[in-house]
């Protein structure tokens, strides 16, 4: 079946491949706009080149390290921002609200697939996955913009965090004192209903157009397949992407997708042919990019802060990117 595959990449159609790229490349800037929109909402505006270059950047790691490569890429995202200009505490809520909002959008995704397949245990569990993304989306609202639920949160912190210090020791210092720098990071936000739907677009539109990837290089081999078939095969790939035993999934996703694609009815090689050419897109040359820009930004010097904004107490910030800055298409 290997073989059979790679015989047939001689007849692939470069235009769905050509178009496949594209939307690979929409997927990571889609993530760096919604990162962005993030920070935003605490007062700190980045360049869009410079979000969308840490994606690259933080993506390429991810992908090349087994096991601890999704930490590293946390760590290093983490320092870019700090070295920014955001506050420690910020910066970490920030990585953790966009990991919120990018699961959220991927239940999302899923779920409608899993609704419109037929099937009636899809159908409960798309329903249910779609509800728990809206209450959870709720109650973060209300614990944000009520003093009484922060408060409360809070003192379940403070204890919680008291008894791990009395057994591990760490970490250091007055427990009620290391809650309050954090919850005042997350104090530093102000959502705006504005910056939170493009921060959800942003991340929709992350999802969506890494899922038309799939469905390009699906088109550039040749396969058919009913387009909710497609959103669970995809699914199928990306869940064994996040399992992180080998670097990027490699091997894990490959198996997964395949397998996804064979139990839809697809041949065997043309399913094969359809996923390695999305591999060699979102995987080889997502890491080919992600590395030279984060060599760049390795080397660049530190961004000098200059007058706050007057818009709602925002900082900016120039940076030694050479690349030109693009306006905020709803990003």
């Amino acid at each position: 079946m290997i073989a059979q595959s790679l015989r047939s990449f001689a007849h692939l159609r470069w235009r769905p491949a050509v178009l496949a790229v594209a939307a690979e490349t929409g997927s990571m800037v889609a993530l760096g706009l919604m990162e962005r929109r993030i920070l935003i909402l605490a007062g700190l505006r980045l360049p869009v080149a410079r979000s969308v270059a840490i994606a690259y950047a933080s993506n390429a790691l991810s992908a090349s390290l087994p096991v601890i490569g999704s930490g590293a890429a946390t760590a290093f995202t983490y320092r870019r921002l700090v070295w920014q200009g955001a506050r420690p505490a910020l910066a970490g809520w920030a990585l953790v609200l966009a990991g919120l909002v990018s699961n959220a959008a991927f239940v999302l995704i899923i779920s409608i697939g899993a609704v419109v397949s037929g099937s009636l245990a899809a159908i409960w569990a798309g329903g249910a996955g779609i509800l728990l993304t809206f209450v959870a989306a709720g109650v973060a609202a209300l614990a944000m913009r009520r003093p009484g639920a922060r408060e409360r949160v809070s003192r379940a912190a403070i204890w919680t965090l008291g008894r791990v210090q009395h057994l591990a020791r760490r970490p250091a210092g007055d427990a009620a004192g290391i809650v309050e720098d954090v919850t005042a990071g997350l104090a530093a936000f102000h959502p705006n209903r504005g910056d939170v739907i493009r921060a959800v677009l942003s991340a929709v539109r992350n999802w969506t157009f890494d899922l038309l990837c799939l469905v390009f290089s699906l088109k550039a081999a040749g396969v058919h397949v009913p387009w909710w078939g497609i959103i669970l095969a995809w699914a199928a790939g990306t869940g064994g992407a996040s399992l992180n035993l080998t670097p990027g999934g490699l091997g894990v996703v490959e198996a997964a997708l395949t397998a996804a694609l064979v139990a839809l009815g697809v041949p065997g090689a043309p399913a094969l042919t359809a996923v390695l050419v999305y591999r060699a897109i979102t995987f080889w040359l997502a890491i080919a990019v992600g590395w030279a820009i984060y060599l760049y930004l390795r080397r660049e010097q530190e961004p000098t802060p200059i007058s706050p904004s007057p818009e709602r107490g925002r900082t900016a910030f120039v940076t030694r990117w050479p690349f030109p800055t693009t306006p905020d298409r709803g990003g």
